[in-house]
C-alpha cells in the first residue's frame, strides 16, 4: 500500500509539474512576442527623435558653414530656411520609409485616416478581400464536413509546408536584391532549408500522426528526429568548412543569418500550428475550428470598425493601417459573438463551463492574437515584401492569413489541457 500511495504521488507531482512547465514556456513565449512588437514599434519612434536631431544638427552646421563663408542668409527664418543634403544613411533611408508609409492624402496635408481617401480606398479593399474570404471559408467548410478529422489534418501539413516556404521565400527574395544570393551555390542552402523543414516537421505534427495511426511510440520517433537534426548539424559544418572564397566570412554571416530566419519561422509558424493536430487527436474539431472563427471575427471587426471610426493609429511604425478604435472595436465584438458560437456548436454537449471557456478564448484571441500579425508585419517591412505571397486574391499568401491562428493554437491546447474536463467530451463528439 505504501508503494502503491508513493507512486501515485509521483505521478500526480509529474503531471503539476508538465502542466507548470508548459503553462510556462506559453508565458515566456508571448512576453517575447509582445515586447518584440512593442520594442520594434518603440525604436522606430525612438529612431525618428534622431532623424530629426540629426537633421537639426545639419542646418545648424549649414548655417555655420555659410556664415564663415561670409554668404548673407535668407531672412525669412535664418538656419531654418536652409535645408542642406542629409548625407547620414540612417537619416535617408526614414526619411525614405516615412515617404513610402504615408498616403498620398497625408503629403498633401490632410489626415490619413479620417479622409474621404483613405476611407473610399479601405471600403474598396474590403470588396476585393470579401469574395476571395468566402470562397476560401465555403470550400474549407464543405472539405471538413466530407473528410473530418484526417482531412484537417492533411490540411494543416499543406499549410506548414506553404507557411514555411514562403517565410523562406521572403528572406531569400531580400537578399537576391542585396547581391547575396551566391550564397545558395556555395552552401547548398535550398536543400538544408528543406531538411531542417523535415526535422522539425518529425519532431512535431509527423510525431503525433505517426504515434496515434501505427505502432511507432514516442521515444522511437524521438530517436528518428535527433538522428535527423545531427545528420542536418554535420551537412551544415562540412559545407562551411569547404567554402573557398576571398570574403569567407561575409558568406559564413550570410549563411547563419538565413540559417536563423529559417528556424526562426519554424519556430514560430510549424512548431506553434503543430498543436492543431494535438488539439483535434484530443479534444476534437471543435477547438480547432471555434477558436479559428474567432481569429476570423475579430481581423474582420477590426477591419470594419478601422475603415469607419478608426483615428488613432495603434502601432504606426510597425503596422500603420491598425487602430485603436479597431483593436477595441474588435474585442468587444469577439467577446460578444463568442459565448452564443460556442453553445451552437457544441449543441447537447453545451455544460455550465461553456460561458467561461467561451469567454477565456475570446480574450486571448483579442488581447494576443493580433500580436502575431504585428510580428508578421515586422517581418514583411525588414524584408521589404508587401505580403508574403500572392495565393489569395486581395489577402497575400497564407502566413498572411494565418499569422494570428497559428499564435492561438498552442494557448488553446495548453487551456484545454489544464481546465477542460475530458470526461464530459470525447474526440467524437
Amino acid at each position: 500500500n505504501c508503494q502503491m500511495t508513493r507512486e501515485r504521488d509521483e505521478d500526480i507531482l509529474d503531471g503539476k509539474t508538465m502542466r507548470a512547465a508548459s503553462w510556462s514556456l506559453l508565458l515566456l513565449q508571448l512576453a517575447g512576442l509582445i515586447a518584440t512588437c512593442f520594442s520594434s514599434s518603440f525604436k522606430r519612434t525612438n529612431f525618428s527623435g534622431r532623424a530629426s536631431r540629426a537633421s537639426r544638427h545639419c542646418r545648424i552646421d549649414r548655417r555655420v558653414s555659410t556664415i564663415r563663408g561670409g554668404q548673407q542668409l535668407p531672412d525669412d527664418g535664418g538656419a531654418e530656411a536652409i535645408t542642406p543634403p542629409i548625407e547620414d544613411t540612417f537619416v535617408q533611408n526614414f526619411a525614405q520609409e516615412s515617404t513610402l508609409i504615408q498616403p498620398v492624402a497625408e503629403q498633401n496635408g490632410s489626415p490619413p485616416i479620417s479622409s474621404d481617401w483613405s476611407k473610399n480606398a479601405k471600403i474598396s479593399n474590403f470588396k476585393e478581400r470579401a469574395p476571395p474570404a468566402l470562397l476560401m471559408l465555403s470550400a474549407t467548410y464543405l472539405f471538413l464536413r466530407f473528410s473530418g478529422e484526417k482531412g484537417l489534418i492533411g490540411l494543416i501539413l499543406v499549410m506548414q509546408t506553404a507557411m514555411y516556404s514562403e517565410a523562406v521565400s521572403v528572406v531569400d527574395g531580400h537578399n537576391t536584391k542585396k547581391g547575396l544570393g551566391s550564397i545558395d551555390k556555395i552552401a547548398s542552402f535550398p536543400f538544408q532549408k528543406w531538411w531542417w523543414f523535415a526535422t522539425v516537421l518529425a519532431t512535431t505534427s509527423i510525431r503525433s500522426i505517426v504515434t496515434k495511426y501505427t505502432s511507432l511510440s514516442n521515444e522511437k520517433m524521438s530517436f528518428v528526429a535527433f538522428g535527423m537534426s545531427a545528420i542536418g548539424l554535420v551537412w551544415a559544418v562540412v559545407q562551411l568548412a569547404m567554402v573557398n572564397s576571398i570574403s569567407t566570412e561575409e558568406t559564413y554571416r550570410n549563411f547563419l543569418e538565413k540559417v536563423a530566419c529559417c528556424h526562426f519561422s519554424l519556430l514560430f509558424l510549424v512548431g506553434q500550428s503543430s498543436f492543431w493536430i494535438k488539439t483535434v487527436q484530443e479534444y476534437g474539431l471543435i477547438w480547432v475550428l471555434f477558436p479559428a472563427f474567432l481569429v476570423i471575427v475579430n481581423d474582420t471587426m477590426a477591419y470594419i470598425f478601422g475603415v469607419l471610426l478608426g483615428k488613432h493609429k495603434l502601432i504606426p511604425r510597425l503596422s500603420p493601417k491598425k487602430t485603436v478604435e479597431g483593436f477595441v472595436g474588435a474585442g468587444l465584438s469577439t467577446l460578444a459573438v463568442a459565448v452564443p458560437l460556442l453553445k451552437r456548436m457544441l449543441g447537447d454537449s453545451v455544460t455550465s463551463d461553456t460561458t467561461r471557456h467561451a469567454i477565456i478564448l475570446a480574450l486571448y484571441v483579442s488581447l494576443v492574437s493580433p500580436f502575431g500579425g504585428f510580428l508578421a508585419s515586422a517581418v514583411k517591412r525588414a524584408h521589404g515584401a508587401k505580403d508574403f505571397g500572392r495565393l489569395i486574391p486581395g489577402h497575400g499568401g497564407v502566413v498572411d492569413r494565418f499569422d494570428c491562428q497559428v499564435v492561438t493554437a498552442p494557448f488553446v491546447y495548453l487551456y484545454l489541457k489544464n481546465f477542460f474536463d475530458v470526461g464530459r467530451f470525447s474526440a467524437s463528439d
